[in-house]
């Protein structure tokens, strides 16, 4: 108990409190939809699932193929990686400086630390304004999540990181969204199908980004 709350007491830990609030009150919130219509609390819940796994561009994706507005699409998106940050983040600044035993995530943050290493120059040379870029440029494949733990890697203080991380996060999920409304809107013009054709476009990419072989 004592060394839990160290852990909590922490600028870490208070980050990691914050996001589990924020994971209990979105959970919340759609319980309280399942009372109101079960299919567009369903549809919430897999769009959520589906950007976790797939990514933001899929998440947004299966947003406008099950009818969602752009403000529902964009608050929940935001709210699934602000989580995803708020919660992870924290796990591997503990598992770095050696609190806790994280071995399911061991191989997830190895990578990250590789993805460092590889654009080691670029973070060096840009710092603060390098990782808002990363995070924020709409077509950058790599997530809210690994931007935060380069962002601790880098030298960031906690508080600096996940304030350019969320704010590049948030803007970037306005911009595809929109991007996207834009695009399917051309895209009906061709075929009514064209959402659900966009969601299995992106899936695809991201399995494809997820599975290739490793060529370094």
């Amino acid at each position: 108990m004592p060394k839990l709350k160290q852990l909590f007491s922490s600028q870490e830990g208070k980050i990691f409190a914050s996001g589990l609030a924020l994971l209990i009150l979105y959970i919340l919130g759609i319980m309280m939809v399942y009372i109101f219509s079960l299919k567009v609390a369903n549809d919430l819940t897999f769009m959520s699932i589906t950007n976790i796994i797939f990514g933001r561009a899929a998440g947004i994706s299966y947003g406008f193929a099950s009818g969602f507005g752009d403000f529902v699409i964009v608050l929940s998106n935001i709210m699934i990686e602000s989580i995803s940050v708020m919660i992870i983040y924290p796990l591997f600044v503990w598992s770095w400086n050696k609190s806790l035993n994280l071995e399911l995530f061991e191989e997830y943050f190895l990578k990250v630390q590789n993805l460092r290493e590889k654009y080691r120059d670029y973070f060096e040379k840009y710092g603060i304004y390098g990782l808002f870029l990363f995070v924020w440029f709409p077509f950058w494949m790599t997530g809210p999540v690994v931007g935060a733990i380069i962002g601790f890697l880098i030298g960031l203080k906690h508080y600096t990181t996940m304030a350019i991380v969320l704010f590049g996060t948030s803007l970037a999920i306005v911009i595809w969204t929109y991007f996207l409304k834009e695009f399917l809107q051309i895209l009906n013009q061709v075929s009514s199908y064209a959402p659900y054709i966009l969601l299995g476009l992106f899936i695809a990419v991201a399995v494809y980004f997820k599975f290739r072989p490793n060529r370094e």
